[in-house]
């Protein structure tokens, strides 16, 4: 195994960091940007490996753009390697995963998902688990009819965020996406209509964090009160995080992993 923490930093919103792994403890790895081909495929399978053998992870969130180009080679070969992941998994799409018209839309690319997972993923891109406490919504953002290098939040989306908000008022929620809804140089990457997307986060105060990829660089900030994490692009230098969560201390930490 490769050295976990030879890039290694932490930060804390509130308290100072507790390292009992408790009930409320929540920590999951979130890799985005695989990129994935036939020719770089057994680096993602090395990865995996490594992942498998990680200690106390509760989940593994595959953060979008998981495959290079949207074709059935590289869709297969994704597929091939999430099936032999064996924590649990959950799936975004990214900009690169879902083409009309190539066959592969939405539908067909989380059929493939549930499958490789052996029935036990969600069969939609906009979907809701819960882990200790804590509420994850998965937001969607991805273009399959035409495919450009962002991502859009359509109304109806952001609509249904909106209702899954209400309705776990009582809980913390972290949200879940490929599309940053941070602020980036690139005119080329940018979320667009963020004022929107913006107009719902602000009718609620249980949003704790919101995790996405993408922009290909590591990124942290805090946004209205949201703690924003970026995790820089895995098929750049084979980086993934882990990130924890405890409710208790009111506590978010995450590690580079290189």
């Amino acid at each position: 195994m490769k050295n976990l923490f030879k890039l290694f930093f932490i930060t804390v919103l509130f308290l100072a960091f507790s390292n009992a792994v408790n009930a409320k403890e929540v920590r999951f790895i979130h890799i985005t940007d695989i990129n994935i081909t036939p020719e770089n495929a057994y680096k993602l399978k090395r990865t995996i490996k490594e992942i498998n053998s990680t200690p106390n992870i509760d989940f593994v969130v595959f953060g979008g753009n998981n495959i290079a180009k949207t074709n059935i080679n590289n869709l297969n070969y994704f597929m091939y390697l999430l099936k032999r992941t064996h924590k649990k998994s959950y799936v975004l799409l990214g900009s690169s995963d879902v083409a009309s018209n190539t066959g592969i839309d939405k539908k067909y690319y989380y059929k493939r998902v549930k499958m490789a997972r052996f029935l036990r993923h969600p069969s939609k891109p906009n979907y809701v688990f819960k882990k200790k406490g804590y509420v994850f919504i998965a937001m969607d953002g991805a273009k399959q009819y035409f495919q450009q290098p962002n991502g859009c939040y359509t109304k109806d989306e952001l609509r249904w965020l909106d209702e899954k908000l209400t309705k776990y008022k009582d809980k913390n929620v972290v949200i879940l996406q490929h599309f940053p809804i941070t602020t980036t140089k690139s005119t080329w990457l940018q979320t667009p209509k963020l004022d929107e997307y913006f107009e719902v986060l602000n009718k609620h105060n249980n949003i704790k964090a919101i995790v996405s990829g993408h922009y290909g660089y590591n990124q942290e900030e805090n946004v209205n009160g949201i703690y924003n994490i970026i995790t820089e692009s895995y098929s750049k230098n084979g980086a993934y995080k882990i990130i924890e969560l405890n409710s208790d201390e009111n506590f978010i930490g995450t590690y580079l992993v290189k």
